[in-house]
This record gives structure tokens, sequence and C-alpha cells, in this order.
């Protein structure tokens, strides 16, 4: 698939740094920054879940403690 992505002159500037620092293209790099993203976002709705479970099975003593 391939993608035009317009930058700001800024943002440009930045991700020239970063590549020039890693030694790699701006495609693998903004490649990289794409699949950080979609993974931490896809754990969103699992630590959600598991926030809620404890929530309700601590919601006794979580009333408590905002005393």
């Amino acid at each position: 698939m391939v993608v035009t992505v317009n930058l700001l002159d800024d943002l440009h500037a930045r991700l020239k740094q970063i590549t020039e620092a890693e030694h790699r293209s701006a495609n693998a790099t903004i490649v990289v920054a794409i699949e950080e993203y979609v993974a931490r976002h896809s754990k969103r709705p699992k630590v959600r879940g598991l926030a809620a479970d404890v929530t309700e099975r601590h919601r006794e003593l979580l009333d408590r403690l905002a005393q």
C-alpha cells in the first residue's frame, strides 16, 4: 500500500534528525512509528476491561478509600 503524508516543516525536520541518527529511511521510521501506535492502541480495550473488572471486584474498598 502506498500512502502520501503531508508533514509540517518542523515535523519533517525532526523526522529527518531521527532517521539520520538511526541510519534508516523515513519510510522505515514512519512504519515503526505506526506499528508502535497500533500496538499501543490495540491494548486499550483490554486495559479498560481489566480496569472495569478490578473496579467491580474491589468496589467496596475503593468507595472506602474515596471517603
